[in-house]
């Protein structure tokens, strides 16, 4: 049958039809404003939160695990991929070339990793069947369907983020966790939400649950403890977050660094295994951290690559050196960044685009239209309790006297409310440890200032639309009343969310690596699709190791359905296929695990 291609344009008949037809429907990108969709994940956010120090599923992991042995082999492709699930062109585009036979780097041909990794957040915006079938199994099932011919299945491996998290860690487990289960045909082998897989020649991968920034449960310790690991074998650390970026001197650890740290320190290196690298995803770009100094000989490699289809995140905001301190704080190591992809003037580039926040986020721009139309109803409404009609008290004292009848006790609570919001909203914080009253003093100044002004632009907005249609609609009261709830509702949802974005991006242009969080806002503001990446590892006959980082500009916009064509994916490329491109040089490391450069 045939099958929309815009997804947007799709009636509850078309998703209907496409659920029979594949047995999911394709997803759009998620819209990270809609206020909606804020407002269930700050309650699943919450939830999960709590009722995870009191259910644990961590802790009720007691399967055995065993057999995740390839270490008979004399050579092994692995494949990682890191925060995928989210619109349907960007993940179904790395599900597609993860399936393909072969990617090149630079002349090399690559095959198809024997095994997948997956990093975390296999599904955004929240865990449940649905999302898992729609945003992850769905399109992995179609870019490699499964193949009875084949015997040999290539495996996989998934560790848990905090949007897997978010119910309880419930959906992932029945969908990674069972066993001998099939996602197209990649094969779960894993019984646990962590795992530990020996790889050839003394390599192993280690792949640890941090739940939600929580402790590491005794359970998955004793699990790790209890690895056959000899002195001098090597080790890989997944983790499902990059906790050093946030690792800074001068600020308090953050607890996932303390714990990632612990864990380094007391259980891996406890071993006697060499940590080589660690690697996460979380944050949806890729960037390469490498130790110097006289500290480095021992230190690993810290490698983000979350770029399997969510939002892109931005790169120019990450600090080009990190100090970080052991568990016992008896030495610092300084990390240089070495790599990132975006590049840092391209995502520079990038954040302009939090301009166009009205037309990308249609949802939210809808709030603040709405906002603005229930502010002119309450100006209009202070307006008419005169003792003459609107227009005459409207009028009368002109543009003052309009101010002062405007603003009725609702129309000033309104206000008061959307301060607040705007206020508790604005990433312009001191930083962490910061003792100067005049440093502390400035900035809290500066977020207020910030936010009366911001508030004071949208209140002139409404304030000018009204005056406006009053003056030109005339004496014909209940016409102003439904021309303005019109404006207005237009005015809050160009105009406004357009200077939403515009305090977005001068608060991220001025403040930079400052205010985190609001550079987070710019990006999720524009849930790009590109700039995706994988990461491609040999393990070779020599001992050796090497990655093959590998970025694609642009995700695959138009995908022609070929169904009854198995093993063949079932959407294929109409017109230019996405190309992956090498995004770093090799990472080389030898039999002892160390970089060879």
């Amino acid at each position: 049958m045939p099958l929309r291609d815009k997804l947007g344009g799709r009636s509850p008949g078309d998703k209907r039809d496409e659920r029979e037809e594949l047995g999911f429907v394709r997803q759009p990108a998620v819209r990270w404003l809609s206020p909606g969709l804020l407002a269930k994940s700050g309650v699943e956010v919450v939830v999960s939160g709590t009722f995870g120090r009191f259910a644990d599923k961590r802790e009720l992991q007691r399967e055995a695990q065993d057999g995740l042995d390839y270490s008979g082999a004399d050579e092994l492709w692995v494949d990682y991929l890191s925060d995928t699930g989210d619109g349907w062109d960007a993940t179904y585009t790395m599900a597609w070339l993860l399936a393909q036979e072969r990617l090149e780097f630079d002349g090399e041909q690559l095959p198809r990793g024997k095994v997948l990794l997956l990093g975390g957040d296999q599904v955004y915006p929240t865990a449940d069947p649905t999302a898992y079938e729609d945003r992850f199994i769905g399109p992995f099932s179609a870019a490699l369907p499964k193949n009875p011919a084949v015997i040999d299945k290539p495996d996989l491996y998934a560790l848990p983020g905090n949007h897997d998290w978010y119910d309880g860690l419930t959906s992932f487990l029945r969908v990674f966790c069972t066993g001998d289960k099939r996602i197209g045909d990649w094969r779960t082998r894993q019984r646990r939400s962590y795992f530990a897989v020996k790889m050839p020649h003394d390599w192993w991968v280690w792949a640890v649950d941090i739940q939600l920034d929580t402790y590491l449960d005794d359970g998955q310790l004793d699990y790790f403890r209890a690895q056959p690991v000899k002195d001098g074998d090597k080790i890989i650390l997944m983790t499902a977050k990059p906790a050093w970026i946030k690792a800074l001197p001068g600020h308090v650890d953050p607890p996932s660094w303390r714990y990632l740290s612990y864990f380094e320190e007391r259980v891996v290196r406890a071993s006697g295994g060499r940590l080589v690298m660690t690697i996460t995803g979380d944050i949806h770009h890729y960037a390469r951290y490498e130790p110097t100094g006289d500290h480095a000989g021992d230190a690993p490699t810290r490698l983000t690559a979350g770029g399997g289809g969510a939002y892109l995140s931005g790169t120019h905001t990450l600090y080009p050196e990190l100090d970080l301190r052991s568990l016992d704080r008896d030495e610092t190591v300084t990390y240089t960044r070495e790599k990132v992809y975006p590049s840092a003037k391209d995502s520079k580039r990038l954040s302009n685009g939090i301009l166009k926040l009205a037309r990308l986020n249609p949802s939210f721009a809808a709030l603040l239209g709405t906002l603005y139309a229930v502010l002119g109803v309450a100006m209009l409404a202070a307006l008419d309790s005169g003792a003459g009609n609107l227009v005459h008290n409207a009028k009368t004292d002109g543009f003052g006297g309009f101010l002062v009848g405007a603003a009725g006790g609702a129309s000033l609570i309104i206000a008061v409310l959307l301060f607040g919001g705007i206020f508790g909203g604005t990433d312009i914080v001191p930083a962490a440890l910061v003792k100067h009253r005049v440093v502390v003093g400035a900035t809290k100044l500066a977020r207020l200032g910030v936010s009366l002004l911001h508030t004071a632009l949208h209140l002139a907005i409404v304030v000018l639309v009204l005056w406006a249609v009053i003056n030109v609609v005339g004496d014909h009261p209940l016409v102003i009343w439904a021309v303005a709830v019109v404006a207005l509702l237009a005015a809050g949802a160009a105009a406004g969310a357009t200077l939403f974005g515009v305090f977005l991006l001068a608060v991220h242009k001025v403040r930079g690596v400052k205010a985190w969080e609001n550079a987070n806002q710019v990006f999720t503001g524009q849930s790009i699709p590109d700039y995706k990446n994988l990461v491609r590892m040999r393990f070779a006959a020599d001992g050796g190791l090497t990655l093959y980082p590998l970025g694609v500009d642009r995700a695959g916009r138009d995908w022609k359905y070929t169904p009854g064509q198995a093993p063949a994916p079932t959407f294929t490329p109409s017109g230019a296929a996405p190309a992956a491109h090498p995004i770093d040089v090799p990472l080389r490391y030898d039999a002892a695990g160390r970089r060879a450069h």
